[in-house]
């Protein structure tokens, strides 16, 4: 059985290259970005009737920083749409990310302006038909499952995560909790405790960060947003060493952000 053969996204500074048309099944896409804070490629499939307009509405509703507008955009998202990832990348460091599709309309889009204020995100609609290929699925070293609920979830370790291999990432929390998982390299000084102190003073409604942060933020790499159930299996461009595993979305009960209630881990990546 063959692999699955990469769709590629290019991912400038002025324009975004996506493919428009795919088969169901076992698919990997690649990105790759030459502008540094743009290329996070998310992939979605709308739900019936739903368009791009709306979508892009519900989701940023998500990761504004107005509380009882996440709840409602939590809420109006899980019935629109349904998040399949997608990879955080850097110049010169590409990912590669491989999901299940379903035959339907798709929508492959730039997640920061997607999700922010500007007028012109870059987006391009996939359409998923056809026969489905048989091809083999990808096998990580290890995966990283978002469990639990409310006030309480927390990222589990399955198998052996390695750096230079496939790493899966699942959402196994209950809808419409929506879970992006994002690596950043930390040093050995930096424990449990130094993260939730640090987690604890950002503040409900405002969208500044505390000072010193104990890690790199303009570093990360990861998975971008899963719906409940959802799961993707990706390669990544990472080192051996100790990550935070970060989840930056918010509870759709309240509008916390997530990681104020645990939803992160240290992680190590031999």
């Amino acid at each position: 059985m063959p692999d699955a053969r990469p769709l590629l996204i290019k991912s400038t500074v002025d324009k975004l290259v996506a493919p428009e048309l795919a088969t169901p099944g076992v698919t990997t896409f690649r990105s790759e970005t030459t502008a540094e804070g743009q290329g996070w490629i998310g992939l979605a499939r709308l739900e019936l009737g739903v368009d791009w307009a709306t979508f892009r509405s519900h989701l940023a509703a998500t990761v504004s920083d107005d509380q009882e507008r996440i709840v409602k955009g939590m809420a109006a998202l899980d019935g629109s749409a349904s998040l399949l990832g997608g990879a955080v990348i850097h110049p010169g460091k590409p990912g590669e990310f491989t999901v299940e599709l379903a035959p339907g309309r798709h929508v492959l889009f730039d997640y920061p302006s997607t999700a922010g204020p500007g007028d012109e995100p870059r987006y391009q609609l996939l359409a998923v038909e056809g026969d489905a290929e048989d091809v083999a699925a990808v096998r990580p070293a290890g995966t990283i499952r978002a469990v639990g609920a409310g006030a309480t979830p927390r990222f589990e370790v399955l198998g052996t995560p390695t750096a230079g291999r496939p790493l899966a990432f699942e959402n196994a929390l209950p809808s419409p909790y929506v879970v992006e998982a994002v690596l950043f390299a930390i040093p050995p000084e930096v424990t449990d405790e130094t993260l939730a102190g640090y987690f604890a003073q950002f503040v409900d409604g405002s969208s500044d960060w505390p000072p010193d942060p104990p890690f790199d933020p303009t570093t990360g790499t990861g998975c971008l947003p899963l719906s409940a159930g959802r799961a993707s299996v990706m390669s990544l461009a990472v080192s051996p060493g100790r990550y935070l595993v970060a989840n930056w979305l918010k509870d759709p009960a309240d509008g916390v952000r997530l990681v104020k209630r645990g939803h992160y881990r240290i992680l190590e990546l031999s």
